[in-house]
């Protein structure tokens, strides 16, 4: 049985707006829209790029398998078993570094996490189990063992709803960072 899965481009907008009080002077307001104008410009300007790739096994002449990714692009059909891998490219491409950058992506419906696939140049990695309420990097859960007892266990990868990557280093000017995490389609 075919399934479709939805895949696109993740984009991040950051909106300023400046109310206007009426109790206020004209020159307050467009002092304060001034402001406000120069601390958006002051600001960081992280793009975030979202791509996937389907996994392709091949064998070749002697016999080996060949790993190789091919990009998906649009509405795509995958089959249950197949791996499909995000890769979130992050860049500065403001004058200004940008602090304490936090990068959370969902695990989509249908997939399941597959474990240990997380990777970033430098970044502390958390998931979630409980659809983005928390973050851990071992989330666990309640076990009950035979004699009745709840013992905490590691979670299954399966379980885990996003992936959180946690750049504790300054994203300087024209810096660049890629986050990957690897699905399996149910």
């Amino acid at each position: 049985m075919k399934r479709r899965l939805s895949l696109g481009l993740g984009v991040l907008a950051i909106a300023v707006a400046v109310p206007f009080v009426s109790s206020t002077s004209v020159l307050a307001n467009l002092q304060e829209a001034g402001e406000a104008l120069v601390q958006n410009i002051l600001q960081p300007q992280v793009k975030l790029v979202l791509g996937a790739e389907k996994q392709v096994i091949t064998i070749n002449a002697e016999g080996e398998e060949v790993i190789s990714w091919e990009a998906l692009e649009g509405q795509v059909s995958v089959q249950p078993g197949d791996v499909i891998r995000y890769t979130l490219n992050s860049e500065n491409g403001g004058d200004n570094p940008a602090n304490s950058l936090v990068v959370t992506q969902p695990v989509p419906e249908q997939t399941a996490y597959l474990a240990d696939s997380a990777r970033a140049n430098g970044a502390a990695l958390t998931y979630s189990i409980d659809g983005g309420e928390t973050y851990s990097a071992q989330p666990m859960i309640e076990e009950t063992q035979p004699d009745g007892s709840v013992k905490m266990v590691p979670a299954p990868a399966e379980m885990y709803s996003h992936v959180r990557w946690d750049y504790s280093e300054t994203l300087q000017p024209m810096a660049q960072v890629q986050a990957v995490y690897e699905v399996t389609v149910q």
